[in-house]
């Protein structure tokens, strides 16, 4: 038989990465488990170290509070720094009679300046939370309204100061050697392994803390050509998701890919050549042959939700400037850079994956599974000069796509069931190198879903340079909350026990507040 190179078989399988896992009803019961209910979670991995604390600007304008706006001001130079000026007024006359934001273009944007250059929109101001279980000291970027409208509406919580953390530490114990402190800090690939591990204490552990659910869990999905991890992303295998003994499914941003008609001739022939006595060939061709049944099938779930029959167009579903998310040539329908007010194009892959989880998790759903997770790893975020310019287009994509996942569940009856939640390897500096930022630590994250209990959590930073809370001089802020927490929080809305909890996310134990309380 002839083998099939490397390129050829990435093709037939999707290539790049949305990771999923589902569970059918049928399935539960061999593992003891008894869901009744379905659930899905969605990471949204901001490759390269968010700039957070540009994305959820500190408000607070109190005197004398080092946690606020004021500080935070005067940490960053002014081609890096967002301006006092609260939009959300603006942005709530948006939004029409069925209660949906709907921008105007052009110069109606709430963001939008003179002259339309990117970086200036970025920087004009922000959408100030002061309802809904936030109090006015966190504000959204002015790239990011669809953001600031769900947050506003109640479907999201902010979780301030996250990282990579093996126990509660200070900076008096770290000067004094008390505590442990995460091997490599600051550096990307190293970082990147902790929290997809769930372990600070090591780079050296070879499975995901979602792989060790999925790995507990393996009696649910088991049989099944769906699994409960899915990645979506063009930068790989997503390491999050693989356990001792899973691994996840890995779909292109545009959706499950069928074999073509070259490759189809090429099958044929092999397998008509096969000698019935070599065993090895039979079970390679069997494999093959299951492989194509199941491409065929979630091929054909997937034109169930897509087309002018699907979810979008079922739903009449349109963008915040009014746009149909697809059109009938399943073209991705994004505004204009006239439309957006900028002077720069956005992420239009990255809006096209939030759409595609969307589908998936209404295949998992009408299909009667139970749990589903989907990865989108967005690149980009590693800004060390032109801040202004790139973040506000990777941020302006994300929340356009964010917008459509959230109008998308809302619309087919499932946003309670969804949980979509921000990582990053580390946060930026919350000092500036004039117009840039540096590597830091400790980093706001957001989770959005109608089963959010709104507001903020975790505990604002001394923004002083050098003060408490600075690793160094530079602004980069020991974590008060770990990623063990924080995931923690997830899991057990997921559906975790104790036991797998515990397996999960081993160093959970070492904090007294193992729950974060922002799931319902």
């Amino acid at each position: 038989m002839k083998d099939f190179n490397r390129r050829a078989f990435l093709k037939l399988s999707g290539g790049i990465g949305l990771s999923a896992f589902v569970v059918p009803d049928a399935l539960l019961a061999n593992n003891g488990e008894d869901f009744s209910d379905f659930k899905a979670m969605v990471v949204v991995d901001l490759q390269g170290g968010n700039d957070a604390i540009n994305m959820f600007i500190p408000a607070d304008d109190r005197s004398g509070i080092t946690t606020g706006y004021n500080t935070y001001a005067a940490d960053r130079t002014e081609l890096t720094r967002i301006e006092a000026n609260n939009l959300m007024g603006a942005l709530r006359s948006k939004v029409d009679s069925n209660g949906h934001l709907l921008l105007d273009t052009g110069s109606g944007n709430p963001y939008a300046v003179s002259g339309n250059k990117t970086a200036d929109c970025y920087r004009k101001g922000f959408y100030l939370l002061d309802r809904n279980g936030f109090d006015k000291k966190v504000a959204i970027n002015a790239m990011m309204p669809e953001v600031a409208y769900w947050l506003d509406r109640g479907h999201g919580a902010i979780i301030q100061n996250t990282g990579s953390l093996i126990q509660p530490t200070t900076k008096s114990q770290l000067k004094n050697k008390e505590v442990p402190i995460p091997p490599f800090l600051f550096a990307h690939n190293q970082q990147a392994i902790l929290m997809k591990t769930g372990q600070a204490s090591s780079i050296n552990i070879p499975t995901g803390w979602m792989g060790r659910v999925a790995d507990k869990w393996s009696g649910l999905y088991e049989g099944s050509i769906y699994k409960m991890n899915i990645n979506l992303s063009t930068f790989g295998q997503y390491k999050m998701f693989f356990g001792n003994n899973t691994k996840p499914m890995s779909y292109s941003g545009y959706g499950p890919v069928s074999y073509d008609r070259f490759t189809h001739i090429q099958l044929r022939e092999e397998l008509s050549s096969v000698n019935d006595g070599d065993m090895f060939r039979a079970l390679v061709d069997k494999n093959q042959i299951d492989m194509i049944k199941q491409i065929s099938q979630t091929v054909a779930d997937w034109k169930e939700v897509s087309g002018e029959n699907g979810i979008f167009n079922a739903n009449n579903l349109v963008d915040s400037y009014g746009k149909a998310f697809e059109d009938k040539n399943y073209k991705i329908q994004c505004p204009t850079q006239a439309e957006l007010g900028m002077s720069d194009p956005i992420n239009q892959n990255g809006v096209r994956e939030f759409m595609t989880a969307a589908k998936l998790i209404n295949i998992a759903k009408n299909k009667g599974y139970k749990r589903l997770v989907i990865s989108i790893t967005l690149g980009g975020f590693d800004q060390h000069s032109t801040h202004a310019k790139t973040h506000a287009q990777r941020i302006r994509g994300l929340s356009l796509g964010i917008d459509r996942f959230m109008r998308t569940m809302e619309a087919t009856g499932l946003l309670n069931d969804v949980a979509l939640f921000t990582v990053s390897e580390f946060a930026r500096s919350a000092g500036s190198n004039r117009d840039g930022t540096d590597h830091a630590w400790g980093g706001a994250y957001m989770v959005l879903g109608g089963g959010v209990k709104p507001g903020n959590y975790g505990q604002f930073p001394d923004l002083t340079l050098g003060g408490e809370d600075d690793y160094s001089n530079k602004g980069r802020f020991i974590p008060t909350t770990s990623y063990s927490q924080y995931f923690g929080t997830l899991l057990k809305w997921f559906g975790t026990d104790a036991e797998v909890l515990s397996y999960a996310l081993p160093e959970l134990k070492n904090f007294p507040v193992q729950d974060l309380g922002f799931m319902g």
